[in-house]
């Protein structure tokens, strides 16, 4: 119905509706000329079947028109379906060859694994053979060990006999010796009471630090004590002088209740163990320890005292406290304050003087800006004239003697802070952490006056030797001035720490109380020490008593001491020879702490009796 003219679709339609057993028959006449238009259609109306022919071939036409659409619209969406799976799959394979190549990368570092793991299990197996072989060593180094302890200590047991053997036998002779010194002792007295007394020539000169208007031979006691000989004469001197030996007599052997060759034999064995002239004493000698740090020249006392002294003076100005006890106290700087300062390098403000007491306070560079400004102000407080400019004493000392302080300040604070109590099973509130640091400072103050009261009594007594040997010489009294000296240097070898403990007491006496100081027993010292110490103290009191009457009576008497049985807990010395220190204590201690002593191996003797100086 396409090719019907406009003006005739009408009347076609018409037919075609009133006559629709009619078919149109379309005679198309062709063109004279090419380009003129086609000359009109003419359409005959044709009814019957051929018209329903031609409409379903129409309609035909169109679906298969709209299938042809549809056939290529499906086309084009398939093809670009294809062309995305042809990418996809291009991606797939390319995927694929990296896994592929991966795998062999993993594969090969498996294979590489795999021989160090069996060259570590190789390793390790020998290294297991290896232990079980020392494994073996050492079973049978233990064995043999086994076998010889007790021979061990059987050998210890044989050995210790003999020296309880050796020391009885000392003992029993010392002690017969002193009964035979008592006895001439009392007859060279009784000798002495029944010889007429001669008046000493008087002598000039006089010590005035001890306030004596004459010399007399009633200043000093003389002791009847001779040091033990160290060594033998020296080699061509001439006619040197013998020393004092006792003689196994008839009379001495009765008086022990013994024969003469006994006698003879316990005086030959000790005179080998103390005073042979063949014994060797042999000194080890040894290293020097290296010094780590910067090493300064020494300097004097009296300079050292001035330095702390301006060190301590500029501390307390800035820090603004009275005493050191005040640090245990004390609020130090801020956590945050002091990591800028050590990060950031943010200087504290000049006028800010806070303590850096955290862990690795030593190294703090907060601590070092401290110090340094302490130094910087005892410097300038001390002057351009002053004790320690004059000395040119270099400013690292001082900061040294600081970096001491502030150990001695950050332990006082420590003690005052909160612990972990392990009775309670908790931390230790601030309360309670006060107040155990107050009982450690009670103790510790209580410690420095018994170190206060033991520096006193060393002094004196260097003091009364010295002064003792300086007045023997000038009234020509020498027959016990070595044993003076003797004491000297056994003193010196005791120090401060060798003098014994002491506790100030207060009793009532005559309606009045008295203070009186408990002396503890030194447990770690040489017991007889104590009858050589007693001497010198006989001597102190002479000298005070003199010193006394000659001025009137005036000054205040000695404070009474009195001797008891309580141990005291000093802290022991090291370094010293063995006959300073007490054998039964050494005895009952540990190796370990005997050998933490570092005993000194040379020979020091004490005291025999003057046996040539008592003779009857």
């Amino acid at each position: 119905m396409d090719d019907i003219p406009d003006d005739d679709r009408d009347g076609g339609a018409k037919v075609h509706g009133f006559t629709p057993f009619l078919r149109v028959a379309v005679d198309v006449l062709p063109s004279k000329r090419r380009h003129e238009e086609p000359s009109p259609t003419k359409v005959r109306i044709v009814g019957g079947p051929q018209r329903e022919s031609y409409d379903h071939a129409k309609e035909m036409e169109a679906y298969h028109k709209e299938q042809a659409a549809l056939a290529r619209q499906k086309q084009t969406q398939l093809a670009t379906e294809n062309q995305q799976i042809i990418a996809q799959l291009q991606a797939a394979e390319k995927m694929e060859a990296e896994h592929a190549a991966r795998i062999k990368s993993l594969q090969h570092e498996l294979h590489s694994k795999s021989q160090l793991i069996a060259d570590m299990q190789r390793h390790e197996g020998q290294l297991e053979a290896q232990f079980i072989g020392d494994q073996e060593k050492l079973q049978e180094l233990v064995n043999h060990c086994n076998t010889m302890v007790p021979q061990i200590l059987e050998t210890q047991k044989l050995l210790a006999q003999r020296n309880d053997d050796v020391e009885r036998l000392n003992r029993l002779l010392l002690q017969k010796k002193d009964e035979a010194i008592q006895l001439r002792a009392y007859n060279y007295l009784q000798g002495k009471k029944n010889t007429p007394q001669t008046k000493p020539p008087a002598r000039r000169g006089t010590r005035a630090s001890l306030g004596f208007v004459q010399n007399s031979s009633t200043r000093t006691i003389e002791i009847p004590l001779d040091p033990v000989p160290l060594a033998r004469a020296p080699m061509g001197k001439a006619n040197p002088k013998p020393k004092a030996k006792l003689a196994a007599t008839p009379e001495l052997a009765n008086l022990f209740g013994t024969d003469v060759d006994t006698l003879g034999g316990f005086i030959s064995k000790f005179e080998r163990l103390v005073v042979d002239d063949d014994a060797t004493i042999t000194v080890e000698g040894t290293t020097p320890k290296k010094r780590n740090g910067k090493q300064f020249k020494q300097l004097p006392k009296s300079l050292v005292t001035h330095i702390h002294t301006a060190l301590r003076i500029a501390t307390y100005t800035k820090f603004q406290v009275n005493q050191a006890n005040e640090f245990s106290i004390y609020n130090p700087a801020e956590e945050h304050k002091v990591a800028a300062c050590e990060k950031d390098f943010v200087d504290p403000p000049n006028d800010v003087f806070q303590w850096d007491f955290s862990p690795g306070y030593g190294q703090s560079r907060w601590n070092q800006l401290m110090i340094e400004k302490i130094v910087d102000a005892a410097l300038e407080s001390d002057g351009d004239r002053g004790p320690i400019a004059m000395a040119d004493v270099d400013p690292e000392y001082l900061k040294k003697l600081m970096k001491e302080k502030l150990k001695r300040y950050h332990s006082g604070w420590k003690g005052f802070q909160p612990h972990f109590n392990e009775e309670l099973g908790r931390m230790e509130t601030m309360r309670e952490a006060q107040a155990r640091g107050t009982q450690a400072y009670e103790q510790h103050q209580l410690a420095a006056r018994s170190n206060s009261s033991k520096h006193r009594k060393y002094e004196d007594r260097i003091q009364t030797i010295t002064a003792a040997i300086d007045m023997k010489r000038d009234e020509g009294i020498a027959v016990d001035i070595a044993t003076w000296e003797r004491l000297l240097e056994m003193l010196e070898l005791l120090g401060e720490q060798g003098m014994s403990s002491e506790e100030e007491d207060e009793v009532e006496a005559n309606d009045r109380k008295v203070i009186v100081y408990m002396v503890k027993l030194c447990v770690w010292r040489e017991p007889r020490i104590v009858d050589y110490l007693r001497l010198v103290d006989k001597q102190t009191a002479l000298f005070k008593k003199r010193g006394r009457d000659q001025r009137d009576q005036r000054g205040p008497p000695p404070h009474t001491r009195v001797r008891t049985d309580v141990p005291g807990s000093p802290k022991v010395p090291r370094g010293l020879p063995m006959s300073l220190y007490n054998g039964e204590w050494l005895k009952a201690a540990t190796p370990a702490y005997v050998k933490n002593l570092k005993i000194s191996k040379e020979a020091f003797g004490l005291f025999v009796a003057a046996v040539d100086r008592m003779a009857i």
